[in-house]
């Protein structure tokens, strides 16, 4: 009977570290052209966001990248799982590290989502912006709004 709970025990411990190990490998390259730079030599945040993070605050993102511009558009990669996502962007023109707005709140500095979503009177929530990350969907296109 002992032999049985250690048996047991070490076939569950195999296969959870299978299941872990088979979603590690499960990462793939999502591909993200950002275009409409106007300021060369200047920095862009580029934040990956599931439903569950806090779409589009600039610094709450899942994920992100710290590209310097060099031209009129860029390409950035992030390894990750098919699923849902959003993408923000930002231009940061004044090396402040952060997104800055004008007294309405609106954004003074370039910006842009996924979906190319143009936001009016409002931030836009995670649906808007969502888009189905999948080996047949596997890049999207953002155009900077300045």
């Amino acid at each position: 009977m002992q032999i049985l709970k250690w048996v047991t025990f070490a076939l569950c411990f195999v296969l959870a570290f299978g299941v872990h190990g088979q979603q590690a490998t499960n990462s793939e390259k999502l591909s993200v052209k950002i275009s409409n730079i106007q300021n060369k030599s200047k920095t862009l945040y580029v934040g990956l966001y599931r439903a569950v993070d806090e779409f589009p605050e600039f610094s709450k993102y899942w994920k992100n990248l710290k590209v310097t511009t060099m031209g009129s558009e860029v390409l950035v990669k992030f390894e990750v799982p098919y699923g849902y996502y959003a993408v923000a962007v930002s231009h940061d023109l004044n090396s402040n590290g952060r997104l800055d707005k004008n007294f309405f709140g609106y954004p003074s500095e370039p910006f842009g989502f996924s979906n190319n979503f143009k936001p009016k009177l409002s931030s836009p929530d995670f649906s808007n912006c969502k888009f189905t990350f999948s080996q047949s969907n596997n890049s999207i296109n953002i155009i900077l709004i300045d």
